[in-house]
Order: structure tokens, then sequence, then C-alpha cells
């Protein structure tokens, strides 16, 4: 192989690295978290704009969607417990208004990003994925 070849090959590489790394790559769409191509449907949200809601008496259901036994060692106070792999069966604990705005989270945000994916397919408009537990730092309930 030639140096000018070694040199194009090196060249397309990091464009196509720069492409990915920018969220342009089509591959992306295959990845972890397809919620985030349902756009305004699915939002990350800080535990701190969380509690700033909250205090300020906006109306939000907040889902814990780890284990029985996680949520039985902290939680987030008022929220309520719907483990991500029981979502679609446990939709009558669901609010029936589809634009209710509802923040999910867990241990690491897999699983809330895998909730988040599930209440949009089931239809719901407003979901806001917080992620890990451990931003929350506002004490929590037992």
């Amino acid at each position: 192989m030639s140096k000018l070849s070694v040199f194009l090959l090196c060249i397309l590489a990091a464009i196509g690295f720069w492409f990915y790394s920018k969220g342009a790559c089509p591959l992306q769409a295959l990845g972890r978290n397809s919620a985030a191509a349902a756009g305004e449907n699915y939002q990350n949200i800080t535990a701190a704009q969380v509690k700033a809601r909250l205090d300020k008496g906006d109306m939000l259901t907040v889902i814990d969607v780890r284990t029985k036994e996680e949520y039985a060692s902290g939680h987030v106070p008022g929220s309520i417990l719907i483990p991500f792999d029981e979502i679609k069966t446990k939709a009558g604990q669901l609010p029936q208004d589809k634009n209710t705005e509802i923040v999910v989270y867990c241990r690491s945000g897999r699983r809330s990003a895998i909730a988040a994916d599930t209440l949009i397919a089931l239809g719901y408009n407003r979901i806001y994925d917080m992620g890990a537990i451990s931003s929350w730092t506002y004490g929590l309930e037992k």
C-alpha cells in the first residue's frame, strides 16, 4: 500500500469519526437510546430542574423504574415505582392523559432510557429522563 493510500485512508477514517461523534452517523439510530430520535417527545432533564419544578408546584409524574428492592432502599420523594420491564403490563398505573409530563429515573440511566422508549411507544408525548438517581442530592424517601 502506498503512502498516499494510507494517508487517504486515515483522512477518510478521521472524517467518519467526526461525523459519528457529531451524531450524524445513521448507525446511531440503531443505538441504545432510540427515544432521543423521537424528538420533542423525549428530553433529558437534570435533578436540579426536576426539584425546581416540583418545588414550584408543577404537576410532574415521577416514575422510579428500578426494582422493588432498589425503590425500598430510597427513592425520590413522591415518585411511584413501575419497574422498566413492567411498564406495558402496568399501564393502568400510568396517567390516562398522554400529555402528562412524566419523569423517569433509575440507577444508572440505562433502564430509564428503555422506559422512556416504552412510554413513547405507548403514546405519551412529554417524557423526561433524569437518568441516575445518584444525581438526586435532595434527600431520598424510604
